[in-house]
């Protein structure tokens, strides 16, 4: 191919400059400040809740059902229903204290 030639690639070295030709002055503050920086960490509180074996299969099935939200189920019995919102109301009660 001798009619190829080859161009110049004029301006190719601003892609190599330096973007911040100084050094700034104050970086190590501001790196300092970011570490440094204490947040009010929430206080943690364990509780021990007790529960019943139905409940507890109550719950591992609640867990299967979340786990597996794509399956298809049948809605659940009343009498579970009202179940399910007891142990609801019993875990989130101990958790408001």
């Amino acid at each position: 191919m001798p009619t190829f030639k080859r161009v110049s690639l004029a301006g190719s070295e601003e892609l190599f400059r330096p973007t911040r030709p100084q050094v700034v002055s104050d970086t190590d503050d501001v790196i300092r400040e970011a570490v440094d920086r204490h947040e009010k960490v929430k206080e943690i509180v364990l509780r021990t809740l007790h529960f019943t074996p139905e409940e507890i299969d109550l719950l591992l099935e609640a867990v299967q059902t979340a786990k597996y939200p794509d399956r298809v189920r049948a809605k659940p019995a009343l009498d579970k229903f009202d179940s399910l919102d007891a142990l609801r109301v019993k875990i989130q009660g101990e958790i408001a204290d």
